[in-house]
Order: structure tokens, then sequence, then C-alpha cells
């Protein structure tokens, strides 16, 4: 009679997971007294297999048919091996403390807010990095690696609110309800701001219902609830876009950081000269006498992937020829060296796992040059990043023989689509004057 109780709640089991979550998803009760879950590939036939942390009982069907659950889009959807996906269940719902993940706060570890008083930041900042190493669950944070400090800080800034209004007693009971509260609290700032912290949120959301299997209730609002929410931007297409440096003024910057600074001199070159990211100060090599760029690009289209080093050419000043050859041998030689803020920035890349602080010391070093902040004031839309962005127009328009989108595109590292949306669309009026103005120098008759 036994037995046949047992047989009884197991066809059960066998028969809910198959109409739950389909064909391939086999379970068995082990000698060991766990449950052995085996997985069958669709197409080749091919099984995989691995033993649960859950005890093979009537009792615990319903835990089974939960970690099938959470195990099933990780190993269909994301191609995760079942090996790696079980881990990931292993870890969020049984732990060291055998108890199932189900509060936002589990996954959503952050450090404590700024504070000027440094010991105290210190304390806190290691206090915070020893817990995130110590938790068993996968943290949000985690799928942010790479960012700048400023970016990760402005992830604080959304996640903080986030944890606060949904620990509340009377919180919001829907994704919706939530980021309608959130919003209403953000007060007088841009609708581009408002769109980076809505955005935000339902990013959260999202990976909590997916990586963490929380209710479905909280899936985030709709696309038109959200452009309610966000409101309109009053920014043109063509405001948002970062115009480039002329080559007047990059002269002139030149010129000055040459005698003033010139370890300053040879990585504003560098950028400049040569249309770097700025991060990729960072990744810089020389072979026969020609410049090459590392990866630094991290993010989920790239982490796999095995790159070569993408050579890079000099788009030299007209009043600067051979500048290019110039920087190469000075970085070659080291008889001038990077800044010390971008040396000590490039020396702890692999420690922090992101090479965006890089950018941000070059950044910080050139807003305090004088010429620069002159050229802000002609421009108030100007960035360091302009800088790049002025390789990409001399590209096109610095000579009768224009270099072709998809060769520009490959000799800066992004796609052609990438390169026409953000730094082939910006102009001024000089620009399309002068462009009619060669063209109509160089008519033929056709």
């Amino acid at each position: 009679m036994a037995n046949s109780s047992r047989d009884s709640w197991e066809k059960l089991l066998r028969k809910q997971i198959h109409s739950n979550y389909g064909r391939g998803w086999y379970v068995i009760g082990e000698n060991s007294g766990r449950t052995k879950l085996t997985y069958e590939y669709p197409f080749d036939g091919r099984k995989a297999a691995k033993t649960l942390s859950i005890e093979w009982k009537e009792t615990n069907g319903l835990e089974i048919l939960k970690a099938i659950e959470f195990i099933k889009p990780l190993v269909q959807n994301q191609n995760l091996t079942l090996k790696e996906a079980s881990r990931r269940w292993q870890a969020q719902f049984v732990g060291n403390t055998k108890t199932p993940n189900k509060a936002w706060k589990d996954f959503l570890i952050i450090p404590p807010k700024h504070t000027y008083n440094k010991k105290e930041l210190d304390k806190a900042t290691k206090e915070y990095k020893a817990e995130l190493k110590a938790s068993t669950v996968d943290q949000f944070m985690q799928t942010k690696q790479g960012l700048t400090s400023k970016t990760e800080k402005d992830w604080y800034s959304r996640i903080r609110p986030f944890l606060e209004l949904i620990s509340k007693r009377n919180a919001p009971k829907t994704g919706e309800e939530l980021v309608k509260e959130l919003a209403r609290d953000l007060g007088d700032i841009t609708p581009d701001q408002r769109k980076r912290y809505i955005d935000g949120w339902c990013e959260i959301l999202n990976y909590g219902i997916e990586r963490h299997s929380m209710p479905k209730r909280w899936i985030p609002p709709s696309e038109s609830i959200r452009k309610e929410l966000k409101g309109s931007s009053t920014r043109t297409r063509e405001e948002a876009l970062t115009p480039y440096i002329e080559e007047n003024d990059l002269f002139k910057l030149l010129d000055d950081l040459e005698s003033s600074d010139p370890e300053m001199f040879l990585a504003t070159g560098l950028v400049s000269i040569f249309g770097l990211r700025l991060a990729e100060l960072a990744v810089l090599k020389v072979r026969e006498g020609n410049l090459y760029v590392g990866q630094v690009k991290n993010n989920k289209n790239t982490t796999n992937q095995k790159r070569k080093d993408r050579r890079v050419f000099a788009m030299d000043l007209v009043e600067k020829p051979n500048l290019g050859k110039k920087l190469i041998h000075l970085y070659k030689s080291q008889l001038i060296k990077l800044p010390a803020t971008i040396l000590t920035q490039i020396n702890l890349v692999q420690k922090k796992n992101r090479f965006g602080d890089v950018g941000q010391a070059f950044r910080d070093q050139l807003l305090k040059n004088k010429v620069w902040k002159e050229i802000e004031k002609k421009n108030k839309d100007i960035t360091p990043y302009s800088l790049r962005h002025r390789f990409a127009h001399q590209c096109h328009k610095g000579s009768n023989n224009p270099i072709s989108i998809k060769d520009a595109a490959a000799a800066m590292g992004h796609k052609v689509g990438t390169h026409m949306s953000n730094y082939g669309s910006y102009t001024t009026d000089l620009a399309i004057e002068k462009a009619f103005e060669r063209h109509a120098e160089n008519r033929i008759e056709v």
C-alpha cells in the first residue's frame, strides 16, 4: 500500500511538471534521498542532470515545482547550463540559512549614503564590500559592472527610494503603483532625468521577477504609462547631440597644454587625433610604429567575445602635420607619461573591473584647463567627448577625399548605425555653408 501511495504522488508530480513546464523536464528520487532533476534538450536529445538539495518526499512536491519554475527560464531563455541554473537556485532559495529569498533588499545591497567623514566612509565602504562578497544571492549591482563611480552612485540614488518605499507598511502592492508613487516624489527635475529614474526602477522590477521569481504583480507599468510619468523632453534631437571641437579651438588647446602640461598634452592629443574613447587610454599598444587599442566595452554583447586589438589612425591638424607620429613616439618611449591621476585609475582597472574611472580622471583633469574653460564659454554643449567627435567630423569633412562611413566607424570601434546616429548627425550652419561652397567650386557637368 505504501508503494502504491508513493507511486501515486510521484505520478501526479510528473504530470504537473509536464503540464506546467512542457516536455523535457524529469524528476526522480535518488538513493541518497534527494531529488534528481533531468533536462532533455529538444533538438539533439542531449540530457543534463543535477541533484537538488530537496528531499524526495510527497510533502516537498510544491518545492520541487517551484525549483523547476526558477531553473527553466535560465536554461531555455538565457542558455545557462543546468548546473549553473541550479547553483543560482541553490544560492537564492536555499543558501546557508535554508530559507527562500523573497525580499527585495536581499538582492539590492548598496553602500550607505555618502558622508564627508572619511573615516566613517571608509569603514562603511569596507563593510559594504564584505556584505556583497558574503552574499549567497545574485546582486542587481553585479549586472552593472564596468560603470564609472558617478554612474554607480546614480544607481544607488534610484535604489534607495525604491527600497524605502517598498519596505513601508502601507507600501504599493503592484509594480505600476510603486513606480507611480516614486515618480510623484521626484520633484522638479527635467524629463530626461525623470526618464533615467523611471527606466531604472522598471529595470529593477524586471530583474526581481526574472532572476528572483518575485510575484508577477510587480511587472512594471506599460510603455504608455511610463511615457506619461516621464513627461516630454524640451530638448530636440539636434540639441541632444554632442558637438565636435572646432579645429582652431583644438589647436589652441593642444598648444597651451604642450607648454603648460605635457602629460595632459599627450592624453588629449591621443584622444583627439586618434578619435579614442576616453577610457581607451588604458589599453593602448604600439606595434611597428602603429597605434592599437584593446577592448574597454564591458556589456552583455561583448563580455564573452574575444576581439582583436583595433588599429587607430591619426587625423592630424592641418597646422600640426605628423602630430600623430609624434604622439605615438612620446607614448612608446615614455619621454612623457600620461597624467598620474589617469595612470592611477589604469592600475586600478583590474581590481575595480571597470574602465570608466579612467575616462572620468581624464575629464576631471581637462575641465581644469583655462583654454578648455574658454571653449566651454563659447559652446555650452561642448564636452570632453567632443574631442572624439572631432575625429568623426574630420573623417568626412576634412578632405576632398572623405573617408567612407564604414571605414570611419571601424576605425572608431563602433557600428555604422552608431556612427550615423551619434557621430554623423551633428552639424552647424557654418559647416553647411562651407560644404556647399566646396561643392560649388568643384562642380562638374553631368
